[in-house]
């Protein structure tokens, strides 16, 4: 059995000491990063793509403020980053002044190490988070804004993080060439920005209550993640505007992850361009969470140290290989939460921590819900990822389960026993009429029990061998535009032809 599960208090303080150690680790880490253009041209005379208008994104680290040379084909800035999630981003517009037309050549950026790349993210994209890519075409006239952002993961192992003062240089380099005829225009629909033109701070929202007119609608930032790299971004409510076609299925957007990817649930298959599906057409099908039910570790989506699979995980990996496999380079590794800290008593042996947070610690469902919301886990065999650098490893695919916390924000709640208001929620985007699962453990009382989203859409448990739907969960990668569509399910946002 695992090491029990750790009160909120008992964390923070954890979390403090981890903190003023990387304080003193790291707290003189100079990096430095260069972002540099080399004009290479035919004509040379009327030939000028340079730089110009640096802007800082609130929330950086102070840094030695990036400076543009005197040549404009170049900008430095350096930047002191302490403990996680401290990040430096700034961007810069690259302009065509000349008239011949220009294509990126190349883009050239410092690699990583493998122990570097376990706590420290190091991106250049285009502001509006999508991929710069060669033959990128910047016409005369035209402008394109480059993001550089450099930040240190919230890293669940601290034995990574490097010990004493470290210094990095990092730089990136832009290769324009003109155009040779091959230069493409680029596809400027990054969803990412779509979904963050009416974002709104979640501060007014009560979690402890279902979403309605009053109590979220619509796309809001979480409150925490403001001056992260990559606020998280998510839908609440009954919003009509997150429906997506990928991969030939229906999707609806449940938020942004920390990277700036997109995560999805499957909602059906189209028809004729429409995702309008209900009931059981919202799932890939009907499967236990885990057949064997008589050991705690059967909350698992993965159990024997992650060396088994659980019932419900061989289904959806085998939809994904069949269904999604040549969508892959599309797809982001993001994590999965099965968390499985623990508390005993109370009445029953265990309650497990997505459970503690919506009903506390007793056994009888209580007429006050302690609503909070995590994303993430304590433990890191409980991250479920295909890269051992930022969770366990143990994922195959890049897909899984929604998880409790994430249908919280998007308007869920648990039922109140003794109380006429069981978190019944018909009008959010969760409902479909049928029960499926949530990758989230429930508790353990001699059966092995999982939440569920139930037929009236409020958070529930259910016996691990029980079954109930399956709707598999990816995540678009941050660099991913939509080629048409407003997000409705009459015209959903195309991601590939």
């Amino acid at each position: 059995m695992r090491s029990k599960y750790r009160s909120n208090a008992k964390r923070k303080m954890i979390l403090f000491v981890i903190l003023s150690i990387l304080s003193l680790g790291m707290g003189f880490a100079y990096l430095s990063q260069s972002l540099k253009i080399n004009n290479r041209v035919t004509i040379a005379t009327i030939w000028c793509v340079h730089l110009e208008n640096v802007v800082v994104r609130d929330g950086s680290v102070a840094a030695t403020a990036p400076i543009i040379g005197n040549d404009k084909i170049s900008v430095t800035a350096s930047v002191t980053l302490s403990k996680p999630l401290d990040f430096y981003e700034y961007s810069v517009d690259v302009v065509n002044e000349g008239t011949l037309d220009a294509k990126l050549d190349t883009l050239i950026k410092t690699t990583l190490t493998e122990e570097q790349k376990k706590y420290l993210n190091y991106t250049i994209t285009y502001k509006d988070h999508t991929e710069i890519k060669q033959n990128d075409l910047l016409a005369p006239g035209e402008r394109e804004t480059i993001r550089i952002v450099i930040e240190i993961k919230d890293v669940v192992d601290a034995s990574v993080l490097p010990s004493g003062e470290v210094t990095i240089n990092l730089s990136g380099q832009l290769n324009y060439v003109q155009d040779d005829g091959k230069g493409i225009k680029r596809n400027t629909n990054s969803l990412y920005e779509q979904i963050a033109k009416e974002t709104q701070i979640d501060t007014s929202i009560n979690f402890g209550a279902i979403s309605s007119d009053t109590n979220g609608l619509g796309v809001y930032t979480l409150e925490r993640t403001v001056n992260t790299a990559n606020p998280v971004l998510y839908y609440r409510g009954a919003v009509e505007n997150n429906n997506v076609i990928f991969g030939g299925f229906c999707w609806k957007m449940i938020r942004t992850t920390s990277t700036g990817g997109i995560k999805m649930i499957y909602n059906g298959r189209p028809e004729s361009g429409v995702c309008n599906a209900t009931g059981d057409a919202t799932e890939i099908g009907k499967s236990a969470f885990n057949t064997e039910n008589n050991d705690p570790k059967y909350v698992g989506y993965m159990y024997d140290d992650n060396t088994k699979d659980s019932t419900i995980k061989g289904v959806i990996d085998e939809w994904f290989a069949n269904n999604l496999i040549d969508y892959l380079s599309y797809l982001e590794d993001t994590p999965f939460y099965n968390e499985r800290d623990y508390v005993e008593g109370d009445g029953f042996p265990i309650a497990f921590a997505p459970r503690v947070r919506i009903w506390g610690t007793g056994n009888i469902l209580e007429t006050v819900i302690h609503t909070t919301v995590k994303l993430g886990a304590l433990n890191k065999e409980d991250i479920f990822t295909i890269n051992s650098d930022i969770g366990n490893g143990a994922l195959t695919y890049p897909v899984g389960l929604i998880t409790s916390d994430e249908v919280v924000l998007a308007g869920g709640r648990g039922e109140k026993v003794f109380a006429s208001d069981k978190g019944e929620n018909t009008n959010y985007f969760m409902y479909t009429g049928e029960w499926y699962w949530t990758i989230s453990p429930d508790r353990f009382d001699g059966t092995a029990r999982v939440l569920n989203v139930s037929d009236i859409a409020w958070l529930r448990n259910d016996y691990s061998y029980y079954s109930g739907g399956v709707r598999p969960v990816i995540s678009l990668n941050p660099n991913t535009p939509f080629i048409s569509g407003e997000g409705t399910s009459n015209s959903p946002y195309l991601i590939t032809d």
